[in-house]
């Protein structure tokens, strides 16, 4: 039985590859996007779907130099963050419950990021206001504007 669920994953990426290849815009010919597709599915799943399926919320963030917590440096028009009011200045003092202070910078913004539609928790303090809690569904780089 695991035998067969192993050998339909493999044609479902196989599948999901093949049209992923012919739904990208063409930059390259089609037949060496569809082969790059195809490669990099069988040959790395793993990032095959973080390219494909992930996403984030639509924020540029750095690590406040002072405290070492995640500060919002800017947040893109349109995006899932500037529609939970998310603002330039605000920090994310948790990711999913989960402490910003004392992780790098990469540990927090990989924390956020993740599937699409799939959605994170974000508290975020404020100058002059008390913690905001944001419930924030995750978009595809396309739909934020950035090529992947």
């Amino acid at each position: 039985m695991l035998r067969v669920a192993g050998i339909l994953s493999f044609i479902g990426v196989v599948v999901f590859a093949l049209w992923a290849a012919r739904s990208r815009p063409a930059r390259r010919s089609s037949q060496e996007s569809f082969n790059d597709a195809i490669h990099l599915a069988v040959t790395n799943p793993v990032k095959f779907a973080k390219t494909h399926f992930s996403g984030g919320v639509g924020a540029v963030l750095l690590a406040d130099p002072a405290t070492g917590v995640l500060l919002i440096h800017n947040v893109v028009a349109g995006s899932p963050a500037e529609m939970a009011g998310l603002r330039e200045g605000d920090h994310i003092i948790q990711v999913d419950g989960v402490g910003t202070s004392g992780r790098t910078l990469a540990q927090n913004v990989e924390s956020i990021r993740g599937f699409v539609g799939s959605s994170v928790t974000l508290t975020v303090q404020r100058a002059g206001s008390t913690n905001l809690q944001c419930v924030i569904h995750r978009s595809s780089w396309k739909s934020l504007g950035i090529p992947q």
